[in-house]
């Protein structure tokens, strides 16, 4: 009788809240004029058509949902919002620049990252600013993790960036010398921002900066950037295994080999983070230690500095955001760099003019005028490359789900508070009401003095039609870090090195790139001649 019972119970769960819910939504959303993708499957929704945008992925297919989306759209102009059921939840994509102004400013108060992301992170991320509630907590948190970012700090620890990168390419000059040229343009970029990132958050530290990443088959040794990426991007997989479309019951439990493999290597990683804690803390005991990294931040913030595990929350949040979209960033930038004739050509020039009468330019000291106002100030044509890769391939294709705390009107529309909100930076950046050839790579788009500055009728572009790290109070704290970085490390490099792509296709076709997507691109490295 109990096992009927039961059994009638999860019947009548899944009727309702699979199936019609789901229903409900769909009319719900599109009897208000917002149009909906695919009729959603019972129980499964539309995850049968987002496997078929899979099933010619090539290197140069860009993220699956945004594939999934062009497909469903094709050939016609993508709405501001659309309701898609990719779950039986379902969820309302979002790439208008007015919308975006509600949920970053003017309802801002009312907007959380989706309340199911922070039980399926925890382990990660915990009670970091990434996924906690829009409160007064959340917002102390933030200003009290902006100090890092301050210009006393900046500086600091862009002159250990500046001798890292110096050092760096001194080691690539080397492997040319020795005849090993051809290297891997991602993997170059990735292993020095990771370094970089790795500096700026720990320091000078005893403590090796890898740790043993368990697998299935055996042990690799990675770098603690690579693991949190890697912990990061499993952590979204299980959200949409086939038990967790059915139920959320199970969302705080690994289940299986590989899910109890992760919890293991999440353990293993805030160990090592209580490790590198412990250490500082008796460095800072001397009263004659000092450091700008984020770590000795965290332990001299009476916020954090007795809770350890809040410490270890902010950090992995930290290194999750700056390396991989760093990276990313700087990889198509310097691939749109030898893509392109004219943007090299300009580059050079540049880099050129601001390091000027450089016969010492070999030198490290010289190179220390890559200081915090010079970066701000001395890089024109960079700062639009920037902008523009930013926009053309933003590192995250889409930010992590949001919903509202009450049922409001947004954009014109009414809300409920279940309904996960998907802003789709990619969707956002190539709106053709707000960009002149959006899918055309135009530097000069974020120049005040070119035509392309303003919208295809000539007006000046919304505030939030370009958005690639979010806005608001929920605006990625790390930006202008990120930036930073790629305004020290692309001069250096290419004021000393040039490459060309090895494969003659890469000529004709840029594979797209981002945090999720990982693209092979060999080149061939050479020094420049100095005349």
């Amino acid at each position: 009788m109990i096992i009927l019972v039961a059994l009638s119970l999860i019947l009548f769960y899944l009727l309702w809240d699979k199936i019609l819910k789901t229903y409900y939504r769909y009319w719900y959303y599109t009897s208000q004029g917002i149009q909906a993708t695919y009729f959603p499957i019972p129980l499964i929704g539309n995850s049968l058509k987002l496997l078929e945008a899979t099933k010619n992925a090539n290197e140069y297919t860009d993220q699956i949902l945004y594939e999934y989306f062009k497909n469903y759209f094709k050939g016609k102009q993508i709405p501001k919002i659309f309701v898609d059921f990719l779950t039986a939840q379902g969820h309302l994509v979002v790439s208008d620049p007015d919308i975006l102004q509600e949920l970053y400013v003017t309802k801002a108060k009312f907007v959380d990252k989706e309340l199911r992301n922070r039980t399926l992170f925890q382990k990660l991320v915990g009670r970091s600013i990434l996924l906690e509630p829009s409160t007064e907590e959340q917002a102390l948190k933030r200003k009290r993790l902006s100090v890092a970012f301050y210009k006393d700090k900046m500086t600091i620890n862009l002159r250990i960036l500046v001798k890292k990168t110096y050092d760096w390419v001194q080691s690539l000059k080397q492997d040319i010398k020795n005849g090993q040229n051809e290297k891997e343009l991602g993997k170059i970029i990735s292993d020095h921002v990771t370094a970089c990132i790795l500096a700026s958050v720990f320091g000078q530290t005893k403590s090796k900066q890898t740790l043993e990443f368990l697998k299935p088959d055996g042990i690799e040794e990675l770098s603690i950037g690579s693991c949190v990426a890697k912990f990061f991007f499993q952590l979204v997989r299980r959200q949409i295994t086939p038990l967790r479309q059915i139920t959320r019951l199970f969302d705080k439990h690994y289940i299986g080999q590989n899910e109890k493999l992760l919890a293991q290597n999440l353990d293993n990683y805030r160990a090592y983070l209580q490790q590198l804690i412990d250490e500082r803390k008796e460095q800072l005991k001397d009263p004659n230690f000092q450091s700008a990294d984020f770590l000795t931040l965290l332990l001299t913030d009476e916020l954090y500095m007795n809770d350890n595990d809040l410490m270890k929350d902010e950090i992995s949040t930290f290194m999750f955001a700056a390396t991989q979209t760093t990276a990313s960033m700087i990889n198509n930038l310097l691939y749109y760099f030898e893509f392109i004739p004219e943007v090299k050509e300009k580059l050079r020039a540049e880099v050129i003019n601001v390091m000027a009468n450089e016969e010492q330019k070999k030198s490290l000291k010289s190179l220390e005028k890559l200081g915090y106002d010079q970066l701000q100030e001395g890089w024109q044509y960079l700062y639009l490359l920037i902008q523009e890769t930013l926009r053309i391939e933003p590192p995250v294709r889409s930010a992590t789900a949001m919903q509202l705390r009450q049922k409001m009107n947004i954009g014109g529309y009414t809300v409920d508070s279940e309904t996960p909100i998907l802003v789709h930076f990619m969707l956002l950046h190539k709106n053709p009401k707000e960009w002149q050839e959006p899918d055309k790579f135009i530097p000069e788009r974020f120049d005040p003095n070119s035509r392309y500055f303003l919208t295809p009728d000539g007006r000046k572009r919304k505030a939030n039609s370009f958005s690639p790290f979010l806005g608001g109070r929920r605006i990625c704290l790390g930006k202008t870090f990120a930036e930073n970085i790629a305004k020290l490390v692309i001069p250096i490099f290419i004021s000393e090195l040039d490459f060309k792509f090895k494969k003659p296709e890469h000529y004709l076709r840029k594979p797209p790139k981002s945090v999720s997507l990982e693209v092979n691109i060999p080149i061939l490295l050479s020094q420049i001649k100095k005349e």
